[in-house]
């Protein structure tokens, strides 16, 4: 069988791009009787699997240039165009047998089966959290790629419960395949190591973590609304390895008004062997979103060693599997409780560490990769 995969998405540096990244590595290790056509949207991709006999990897150049699509609107355009255009024509160039495509679409007019993967429902749960045109596009193409795809690959239950709900698609179509973690995820012996990284971002010598975007899904002003009523009581601070989206700024309005500027450390995007580092020396990892169709950083604390908090809601109880403690998202004075019993209970944290490194050898790359592969050969045998 020859596989078409749409790489557009594999220099991103979080997400779909992590995801990407990782499930690629691992499938093309694994897989040797299929051959692969990879399409890039960018040139400095070219030459990543250049080592794999049974990989050709092709530069699809998009339709507009890089000048145009510094602007937003243009820059979606040429996305669209490059996937629904340029990717059927190569594809059938190609001969390709099946497309898969590591993001949230497929090639409407493609000429052959199509694999995507659902990586968040909460455009369907919580349309509120998103700008007006992305919600338009989403209620418009979805349905669409339902119509058009042969397989889709949900990362939970929960995820894939959504899609069944909201949008009628057939449980016979969607596929749970549980993203992973990888391997560098891990305790770190090296304590000069992690000297090194406390220097180079100033970290203090305790604190607690949060990892994630910033916009009101992600719950970012309970935390520092439960961080305001722990600090005083404690001698750690709050780390903040974050990016801000859209939406950001009510989330941030807190954090004066409650006086703990000098309280809380923004270190911006944190490179992931850093981010392993972080995770080692952080006293507690917190991740109260409202909802996560998976959460892959509260997977990689638990991998770490770093005991967490999680929600209640959304696919956090599925992907924590028992190995993190478990809070309603909407309160504050929970969450803040539930910080100091974690932080003065030894034997809490012991169990929740062993649990969570159970949990997190559950949930690998490769798992992830084999499954994939069984979902391809379960449409070549149809």
């Amino acid at each position: 069988m020859k596989i078409g995969v749409i790489l557009r998405t594999i220099e991103k540096k979080r997400g779909p791009g992590i995801y990407t990244q990782n499930v690629m590595d691992h499938l093309l290790r694994l897989d040797t009787k299929n051959e692969y056509v990879l399409f890039y949207y960018d040139r400095k991709s070219l030459g990543r699997y250049v080592r794999y006999d049974h990989v050709r990897e092709k530069l699809v150049k998009p339709p507009l240039s890089l000048t145009f699509r510094e602007l937003s609107f243009a820059d979606a355009a040429s996305r669209f165009i490059w996937e629904q255009v340029k990717i059927p024509i190569e594809a059938n160039r190609e001969g390709v047998d099946l497309i898969f495509n590591p993001a949230d679409s497929v090639p409407l007019f493609a000429k052959c089966k199509t694999v995507m993967v659902f990586h968040g429902s909460e455009w369907l749960t919580h349309p509120e959290w998103f700008r007006l045109f992305d919600r338009i596009y989403s209620r418009i193409m979805m349905p669409l790629y339902y119509r058009k795809a042969s397989l889709f690959l949900a990362n939970s239950d929960t995820n894939k419960k959504d899609f069944v709900t909201f949008l009628g698609v057939s449980d016979h179509k969607i596929k749970t395949i549980y993203h992973g973690v990888g391997q560098n995820f891990r305790r770190i012996g090296d304590h000069a190591y992690l000297r090194t990284i406390r220097e180079k971002y100033r970290l203090p010598e305790k604190f607690l973590l949060y990892v994630g975007r910033i916009y009101p899904g992600k719950n970012f002003g309970n935390v520092i609304r439960a961080f305001s009523k722990v600090h005083v009581n404690l001698p750690h601070k709050l780390v903040v390895t974050s990016e801000p989206r859209w939406g950001y700024e009510s989330e941030f309005a807190s954090i004066k008004e409650l006086g703990l500027e000098d309280k809380i450390l923004f270190t911006g995007w944190v490179p992931e062997d850093d981010l392993v580092a972080l995770y080692n020396l952080a006293g507690l990892f917190i991740f109260p979103s409202f909802y996560e169709s998976f959460g892959l950083p509260l997977l990689e604390a638990m991998a770490c060693g770093c005991p967490a908090i999680a929600s209640q809601t959304g696919a956090q109880p599925e992907i924590a599997g028992g190995a993190a403690f478990l809070v309603n998202p909407h309160d504050p004075d929970e969450i803040a409780d539930v910080i100091k019993r974690m932080l003065s209970d030894e034997n809490l944290r012991r169990a929740l560490i062993e649990k969570g490194f159970a949990r997190a050898k559950e949930l690998g790359w490769e798992k992830c990769a084999r499954e994939t592969l069984a979902a391809f050969d379960s449409l070549n045998e149809v």
